[in-house]
């Protein structure tokens, strides 16, 4: 059967076939569905084929604040628990610090009767009728889905579903939190289930709408956050879990190359239309229980990505203190940047096309025209209030856009204890490989590796994530090498999981695991995940120092929670490998247009690229979804997959 993997992105839609074919059309807002079937449109299937969807709808309602109102039910004395939150403050000197936007307000916040103690035991009894009188109140004040954030209910669920039975009739989705994780913490996991149930009026009528439009024959599977996909139905009813849906699929991607290509430590930067995404892979998938979206903490399983507003439509701007200014705000696909003729704003995107870095004879299909007077026009004005010369203004849009993405990239390598000094950076999407070569020299980076078709390997990485499903139970309990109570819940965690993946239709003796444990010493306010070993102990301490800077073995240690994965692997064919080169050094096709200066840069054509071909900056490598630059002093070898590795010149 042919698959067919589908990222849905906030300018374009890319869509990646299984038999190698790729297809980009611009995305539409208004209906993601619509690019969604025309991309498959472009391959022309017949028959019965799978479709693998990567998703930012559940993510653009988040970010716009376009949720719709959703009620709380809570412990009576604890209405407020999620308005209120943790005391963190991510703007440390802001003299008008700002809360993270909730879906929640004040008069939906309801506390019912029924109390839990720390170990799960009734401490008052649960008052079934004031809770449907409750539930009531909140639809009847306009909340169109319902969170049920109970304290201690990841001990005892009792309470949680009982609240949930109670309120079955009121005709709006329901989420409870143990339902979702069943680990401690309740603001991370109630902003879990409060998300959830915000998100499911969203997702479940796109979901049911998307599948209704595919033929009945096609088999549809969603991405999820964690880098596994899910039946749609299971999407449908936790759509929180789908909050990365789309970078997750690149991370995939990014960690299959490293593995093909042996690059050890990779550093990838994703970077689109609207934002960049990084993340740091050593080997295997960087995975973490918990996200930070929005300036929300979210307990969820996902992969480590941090997520900066630098994408080929970041706006330029000015901001008040009368300085230049790049993003987050994206032109999106409508307007999109100036040069679409659409009327839109300045942005990365023009700089590029002006600057003679971007040949628009390349330019994805299915975008207009690239109109270079109508960038000029839209640059002009900006750079006179900036007093610049326009070829200025365009470079320091450029250099402005790369000092985030540098942030953000030594960032998710500090967090995990990396320098990236030592890696190899692989940047991707229509406009990373335009700016990898630059911040590879900012992070004195030796070596980047320029996959082919770039701008969709965040679908290419679809293709290659598993049927998956994770579980996971908080214990709070001392470390010990044989504890019956812990494998207790491991074997209910992999029952869980394994049933879930059976419904879905994974072949039972295809299904793998991997189990790991959250682990830290006593006293500590935070955990790290350690992989199941013979010696966890052992394995933890060597963990902590490399990630804190220290270890105690002579410290207790606390297994404060088990999770459990369960993975159903995909077939997966190769690309064909290119043939070998007689002329070693690629021949340009061409010569870029730099309508403010300067004397282009020489196209070459990656479609007509050879194995072990060598490619001398500076040079623009292009291809029908993205392009990428060399810069002078920089060294490219075509592999045989037809990725070129790049030995970054200049300063180090």
């Amino acid at each position: 059967m042919l698959r067919v993997a589908v990222d849905t992105g906030g300018t374009f839609t890319d869509a990646v076939c299984s038999d190698g074919r790729v297809s980009k059309v611009p995305s539409c807002p208004a209906d993601p569905s619509n690019a969604l079937t025309a991309a498959i449109a472009a391959f022309k299937l017949k028959g019965a084929f799978e479709v693998i969807h990567g998703t930012t709808v559940g993510t653009n309602a988040l970010l716009t604040g376009s949720l719709p109102p959703t009620g709380l039910i809570t412990n009576e004395g604890f209405e407020h628990l999620l308005l209120i939150g943790r005391q963190a403050r991510p703007e440390l000197y802001a003299l008008a610090p700002c809360k993270a936007w909730l879906p929640l307000r004040r008069e939906h916040c309801v506390g019912v009767a029924g109390r839990l103690d720390a170990a799960g035991h009734v401490l008052q009894a649960f008052d079934a009728a004031a809770c449907r009188r409750a539930g009531r109140k909140l639809v009847d004040a306009g909340a169109q889905a319902i969170a049920v954030v109970l304290l201690h209910s990841w001990r005892n669920p009792a309470h949680e579903q009982a609240v949930l039975r109670a309120l079955a009739d009121l005709g709006v989705p329901l989420t409870g939190s143990s339902d979702l994780q069943r680990e401690f913490r309740e603001v991370e996991r109630g902003t879990a289930a409060l998300l959830n149930a915000a998100l499911r009026p969203v997702l479940e009528p796109y979901l049911l709408a998307l599948q209704e439009r595919l033929a009945k024959s096609v088999r549809l599977r969603i991405m999820t956050s964690a880098g596994g996909t899910v039946a749609p139905e299971v999407a449908a009813q936790q759509p929180v879990r789908l909050l990365l849906s789309g970078p997750a699929g690149g991370v995939v991607a990014v960690a299959a190359l490293a593995r093909e290509h042996r690059l050890g430590e990779v550093l990838s930067l994703d970077m689109g239309g609207t934002s960049a995404d990084v993340a740091y892979c050593a080997g295997e998938l960087p995975r973490q229980s918990e996200m930070r979206i929005a300036g929300l903490s979210v307990r969820t399983p996902t992969l480590a990505i941090h997520t900066v507003g630098a994408g080929g439509g970041s706006i330029a701007s000015i901001d008040a203190g009368g300085l230049l200014k790049v993003g987050p705000a994206s032109a999106g696909a409508d307007p999109g940047p100036a040069c679409f003729g659409n009327g839109g704003p300045f942005t990365v995107t023009d700089a590029h096309l002006l600057l003679g870095t971007l040949a628009p004879e390349f330019f994805p299909e299915g975008a207009t025209d690239l109109d270079r007077g109508a960038a000029e026009s839209a640059l002009r004005p900006l750079a006179k209030k900036l007093r610049m010369s326009p070829r200025d203004c365009a470079r320091g849009v450029l250099r402005l856009a790369d000092s985030g993405m540098v942030r953000a990239l030594r960032f998710i390598g500090a967090e995990q204890g990396r320098d990236p000094r030592g890696a190899t950076l692989l940047p991707f999407g229509g406009a990373g490989g335009l700016h990898g070569s630059s911040l590879a020299r900012a992070l004195r980076m030796k070596r980047m590796l320029l996959p082919s078709a770039a701008g969709a390997m965040s679908a290419r990485g679809l293709l290659l994530a598993p049927l998956s499903c994770t579980r996971s139970r908080t214990l709070l309990a001392p470390l010990r090498p044989q504890d019956s109570a812990r494998n207790k819940v491991v074997r209910e965690l992999r029952a869980e999981a394994l049933a879930e993946l059976l419904q879905a239709g994974a072949a039972r003796n295809r299904v793998n695991a991997a189990l790991s444990f959250e682990l830290r010493y006593r006293g500590q306010s935070f955990e790290i995940e350690v992989p199941d070993n013979a010696n966890l102990e052992r394995a933890f301490h060597r963990l902590h120092l490399r990630r804190a800077g220290f270890a105690d073995p002579t410290r207790d240690v606390e297994c404060v929670g088990v999770r459990v994965r369960l993975e159903c692997p995909v077939p997966f064919a190769r690309c064909a490998a290119l043939p070998a080169a007689r002329r070693l050094l690629a021949r340009p096709v061409g010569r870029t247009l730099a309508t403010l200066g300067g004397t282009g840069t020489p196209i070459y054509d990656r479609e007509l690229f050879l194995r072990g071909q060598r490619i001398e900056g500076p040079a623009l490598l292009c291809e029908r979804t993205s392009s990428a630059l060399l810069q002078a002093g920089d060294r490219g070898l075509v592999q045989a997959d037809g990725s070129v590795l790049v030995v970054v010149g200049g300063p180090r």
